[in-house]
């Protein structure tokens, strides 16, 4: 029995936090404690993640190096509530994960290799004026916390996002 509960202990932490970091699990979630911080320092946690605007501004291509560089990924919400917290973190443009570089009108929006069904546009975007390939919420906008399609070159900053350190209750 004891072998038993430790195989299935073992298997509901690798799979809650080695695995795809956009993941929203109610099970998982039990072995965070909300006293503790399980993200690094200036890190902001939600749910089983942890969110980081960077403080420089970057290129999109940039943006997604420099989340690799912190150890995340550049981030995309797949919730309502995901993109309401996310777009608390700032009062600016800030990169997201999804863009129409390869065909255009096809976004696709990934958060590290998992590609996420979610989208939030603002009301006739995306509207490719220009050459918009990329994609970023701007709450400067109407504060509404949307997104919209803008020029990859532009320097904006980033939402990175990394899997919380797993705290156990004991």
């Amino acid at each position: 029995m004891y072998a038993v509960f430790l195989v299935s202990l073992t298997a509901l932490l690798f799979s809650c936090y080695f695995g795809v970091v956009a993941s929203q699990n109610r099970q998982c979630s039990t072995f965070i404690s909300d006293g503790d911080s399980s993200c690094p320092e200036s890190w902001h946690v939600w749910g089983i993640s942890c969110y980081k605007i960077t403080e420089k501004a970057f290129t999109w291509s940039d943006a997604r190096d420099e989340c690799i560089d912190l150890g995340g990924v550049l981030a995309v919400p797949s919730s309502d509530q995901e993109n309401e917290f996310t777009a608390q973190l700032s009062n600016e443009i800030v990169w997201i994960d999804c863009n129409d570089r390869e065909v255009e009108g096809r976004w696709k929006c990934k958060e590290g290799k998992v590609e996420v069904a979610y989208r939030n546009w603002d009301p006739n975007e995306p509207n490719n004026q220009g050459e918009e390939d990329c994609a970023a919420f701007d709450t400067q906008f109407d504060g509404n916390r949307q997104w919209n399609d803008l020029e990859c070159s532009r320097l904006e900053k980033a939402l990175c996002k990394t899997a919380g350190r797993p705290v156990l209750q004991v």
